[in-house]
């Protein structure tokens, strides 16, 4: 897989894992503030995570841009290391900075999966709360 591509899928991954940091620490901070009745930080906390989410979403369409225009082999891996679909299998051309690349890649969508988790767990707790029969979780 062309280097060049990897590290340009590195990169906008590096930084939508800022933004998702952002996003899991903006979170809790929205349920703590909640917690404490405090609407006003409540709600500025909720326009900031808006501001990080629309970040992350443009540094997933940059990594979706990247995919489409990548070539059918190396678009299949790609999907496959990014977004779980598939085996991820090593090419036998794939030089050791390649490699390093793919686990570099696939170590910071880890990461985001993880924190991600974590938010919607908290963020279904705030939003029933918030919200009640019309949250966005309702069961």
């Amino acid at each position: 897989m062309n280097e060049e591509l990897l590290m340009e899928v590195l990169s906008q991954s590096r930084k939508k894992y800022g933004c998702v940091s952002e996003i899991g620490r903006m979170t809790k901070e929205l349920a703590e503030a909640l917690s404490r009745n405090d609407k006003v930080s409540a709600q500025l906390l909720l326009e900031m995570r808006g501001e990080e989410m629309a970040k992350a979403d443009t540094c997933e369409k940059n990594i979706r841009l990247l995919v489409e225009e990548a070539g059918i082999q190396d678009r299949e891996r790609l999907e496959c290391l990014l977004y779980r679909k598939g085996e991820y299998g090593k090419s036998e051309e794939e030089s050791g900075q390649e490699a390093f690349l793919v686990k570099q890649i696939n170590d910071v969508n880890t990461k985001i999966r993880d924190i991600l988790k974590n938010a919607i767990t908290v963020d279904k707790v705030v939003s029933k709360r918030m919200a009640g029969e019309e949250s966005f979780y309702k069961e």
